[in-house]
């Protein structure tokens, strides 16, 4: 006698519907809490240059093999130096960011008084650049609602290059924010997308380092120079 045995198959979420959940338990965390405190902000900020410098060695790595060849030390002071300044600077200045400022208000309304509560918008998606070939994403346990992670850039319905069609078939999520990076091209889907669900986005559009080269000045050295920075 042959016993077939059957063993049921569990649809894996698909990249929307676990973004979504993730989304989901991050709005629920930040209706339910509210803005965080100078305290929390202070102690999430401690935290992420702890995460950052124990993942140093990582980082590098990734980096490496991303370029070809790299040294760590160049890495270590182009990308995780200044990140780690200017955790070091919001740290000192975050209750003076924080602090409430007043605004002068009309006539009519002269009994009362006006200011401005610096607070964060809400759920903020990152669309960030191209991730280097051999980096590997980490991502927090989606029922850690203080470090579950949206990568929007696999979420975005629209894109150029050539995953731009298996782009245009994600659904957006619907974040309080979102904020780009990246070419013109790209940014326009990201406005567009972002319209039509009436989401609010920051762009920062465009090359980096532009250069002119005079006349006669096109040679070897002035090629190894604009190739390094």
């Amino acid at each position: 006698m042959t016993i077939t045995a059957i063993t049921a198959i569990t649809a894996q979420p698909t990249d929307a519907e676990r973004f979504q959940h993730i989304l989901q338990i991050q709005r629920a965390a930040y209706l339910r809490d509210g803005a965080p405190s100078l305290e929390a902000r202070r102690n999430d900020l401690t935290r992420f240059k702890a995460a950052l410098i124990a993942r140093r060695g990582a980082i590098e790595e990734a980096i490496n093999a991303d370029f070809g060849h790299r040294l760590r030390h160049e890495t270590s002071i182009m990308e995780l130096v200044g990140v780690v300044q200017g955790i070091d600077y919001l740290h000192r200045h975050l209750r003076r960011f924080m602090r409430p400022t007043r605004r002068h208000i009309d006539l009519p309304l002269r009994f009362g008084s006006n200011r401005i509560e610096y607070q964060p918008p809400g759920v903020v998606g990152v669309i960030r650049r191209r991730q280097p070939r051999h980096a590997q994403t980490v991502e927090a346990d989606p029922g850690d609602e203080r470090g579950a992670r949206v990568d929007a850039q696999r979420a975005l319905p629209a894109g150029a290059g050539h995953d731009g069609e298996r782009r245009r078939r994600r659904v957006l999520l619907p974040f309080d924010r979102l904020v780009f990076t990246g070419s013109t091209e790209v940014g326009r889907a990201v406005m567009k997308a972002a319209g039509d669900h009436l989401i609010a986005v920051t762009l920062e559009l465009g090359g980096k380092s532009p250069t002119i080269v005079a006349k006669g000045r096109t040679g070897i050295r002035a090629t190894r120079t604009e190739a390094w920075a």
